[in-house]
């Protein structure tokens, strides 16, 4: 679930890039971008905002070289068509065990109901009575 999460996030920045270097190059401006991306104002905004940090930040950073290196890991960009494909297969993953959760709540509601049909019918008891202690000094 982790990595379909991160791969919404994933595909969330690279349209929110998309959709700054569309502004950038005066296709849109701010409210037909809004429009167009299906986000609010504001949301436009932070991102120019943003990308406009991380673009200064980058220029500073050119200029003193001597700064020392980061020591992340650097991953691969990934192009739309590929998160899309990434994306995709991750939904038919969760819907798989989606499908398989049900089965299973399914299947534990039918034995629990069989058992206490069975308690009721035999007149004893199937399932274990679980009897917990609670430590004082636990709590």
């Amino acid at each position: 679930m982790e990595q379909l999460s991160q791969l919404r996030m994933q595909n969330q920045k690279l349209t929110m890039r998309q959709m700054v270097e569309e502004i950038h190059r005066g296709l849109f401006n701010i409210e037909q971008a809004a429009i167009k991306f299906e986000v609010n104002r504001k949301t436009v905004k932070h991102w120019l905002d943003k990308v406009e940090q991380e673009a200064l930040a980058q220029k500073e950073s050119s200029e003193f070289p001597l700064k020392r290196p980061s020591r992340k890991k650097k991953t691969p960009p990934v192009s739309l068509e590929q998160a899309s494909a990434q994306l995709l297969e991750l939904q038919t993953i969760v819907h798989s065990l989606e499908r398989e959760l049900d089965a299973a709540n399914f299947k534990a509601l039918y034995y629990s109901t069989l058992v206490k049909v069975a308690e009721q019918e035999l007149g004893i008891a199937i399932e274990k009575k679980s009897v917990t202690k609670r430590s004082d000094s636990c709590s």
